[in-house]
């Protein structure tokens, strides 16, 4: 077992993107190890503080945070980039109408069959907040249901109904986390995750997020859009709950995302919201201490701004904690708790992670070895049983190469993946792509199944960074 397993680290050095965060969840929008931490700063603080400054060369890091939409209506008249950015912002106000376009009759379908539905977070904030939707570049629509599986169950089966398409989330409540449901538009160009809490939770007691979830519908405003009631978190619940506690209590836990600094400075000045009126929202919600260190750390200018999109701060994990999110027993309850069922699926998976390990030692073009892999299956994994088995590579990932931090490992992650998938009957596809970052090209290899990127792949937002090179199979 020592050989093999030293075998197997030969492929470590190969080059690819670093993606993760928390549980392997790879929000490319977070996880920046290209940028030097004082040249990143510089151009946050460009960009939020200092829109004149802004140059040429900050344009790569920009696209690379998607801030140029929000970027181009702030520079001044005759700035050398509103040209530059044009392309930026018309490329976010397309994609949200199309977006808007398959939404919009569903949420009708949703309301004409008494099922309330509260829009939040980007697509929300994009639509309703900013000035235009160009400027708020969002991956997928996030909004809440009430907590009942009768009424998340006739809502997603209308929306089958109506060509929407579902991972099965849904039919298995067993699986449920602070979502419930994840949907595909008849295109696959908008895709809905269907939450129960307003933030994450996976195991342990549920009253803390069922008492947060219960003061946002509380507090949520009816919302004519156009002629389809919807429903919002009142404004202060916007800075509150769906940006300060989102970060430090869910899944981002620990780091910020490059639109939160504007997220909150639109907000404050949209709504007119007061420093008192946040600070006794968030003393109402019990939550004081994770919106003091949001606000300390979201600064244009702040010197902890760059380090929270670069990774997990521990000022913001302590004052979670210190509100009674404790990140740390959490995450090793979720381990105790799968531990039994992922040792057996590594034992399983072996074979899959030993022959990525060969496809990386043969370097170059991994096409030809993929290839005998691709042969046509039937069926599918359950939902429970892709979480085990994706999430078997994962430990895999992280046994064999704990040096790299996650940095140079999607290659062999998504190769084990691929092969291990096939092998169980799934229509797993592997995808190799390549995005333009400051210091050049970069590589990166996912996988994804014939309903596009998979929900426990753990990249949602893999598609709006990287550009397709080739796929298998083709």
């Amino acid at each position: 077992m020592y050989k093999l397993l030293k075998k197997m680290k030969g492929c470590a050095s190969l080059p690819s993107n670093r993606q993760g965060s928390a549980r392997f969840s790879h929000d490319a929008l977070r996880v920046l190890y290209w940028a030097p931490m004082d040249s990143l700063s510089e151009v946050l603080r460009r960009t939020f503080a200092a829109p004149s400054e802004v140059t040429a060369d900050d344009l790569p890091t920009l696209r690379q945070l998607h801030l140029g939409g929000y970027l181009r209506p702030r520079l001044p008249q005759g700035h050398p980039l509103r040209g530059a950015l044009k392309m930026d912002a018309v490329q976010l106000a397309a994609r949200h109408a199309l977006i808007k376009s398959e939404v919009r009759p569903l949420l009708q379908l949703w309301a004409d069959a008494g099922v309330p539905a509260l829009l939040f977070k980007g697509f929300a904030l994009a639509e309703f907040d900013y000035a235009t939707p160009a400027e708020r570049f969002y991956g997928d629509l996030d909004l809440l249901l009430p907590n009942d599986p009768d009424l998340i169950s006739r809502a997603v089966h209308l929306a089958l109904a109506h060509g929407w398409r579902s991972d099965g989330q849904h039919a298995s409540p067993s699986t449920w986390t602070h979502e419930c449901a994840h949907l595909v538009s008849p295109s696959g160009q908008a895709k809905l995750d269907v939450h129960r809490f307003v933030t994450t939770w996976e195991v342990g007691p549920q009253e803390r997020m069922q008492a947060l979830t219960r003061q946002m519908w509380a507090s949520a405003v009816p919302t004519d859009w156009a002629g389809v009631p919807v429903l919002l978190p009142s404004p202060a619940d916007r800075a509150v709950l769906t940006l300060a506690v989102s970060r430090c209590w869910g899944g981002d836990a620990g780091g910020l995302k490059p639109a939160d600094v504007p997220d909150l400075q639109v907000l404050r000045e949209r709504h007119r919201l007061t420093d008192e009126a946040l600070a006794r929202r968030a003393q109402e919600l019990g939550v004081s201490q994770t919106w003091a260190a949001f606000l300390r750390v979201c600064q244009p200018a702040g010197p902890e701004l760059a380090s929270a999109l670069q990774g997990r701060l521990p000022v913001l994990l302590d004052a979670a904690r210190r509100d009674g999110r404790d990140h740390r027993a959490l995450l090793w309850r979720a381990r105790l708790r799968n531990a039994p069922r992922r040792a057996v699926w590594m034992l399983r998976l072996l074979p899959d992670v030993y022959a990525a390990a060969r496809v990386g030692r043969q370097g170059g073009d991994p096409r030809a070895a993929l290839r005998p892999w691709g042969q046509p299956v039937s069926g599918r994994l359950s939902l429970s049983a892709q979480n085990d088995l994706i999430g078997a590579v994962n430990w895999w990932t992280r046994l064999l190469y704990p040096r790299q931090s996650r940095r140079g490992v999607c290659v062999p992650r998504a190769t084990a993946t691929y092969r291990a998938l096939r092998r169980y009957g799934h229509p797993a596809v592997f995808v190799s792509g390549v995005a333009r970052t400051p210091t050049g090209l970069t590589g990166h290899a996912w996988v994804e199944d014939d309903r596009g990127v998979m929900e426990s792949y753990g990249e949602p937002l893999v598609r709006q960074r990287f550009t397709e090179s080739f796929r298998v199979p083709e």
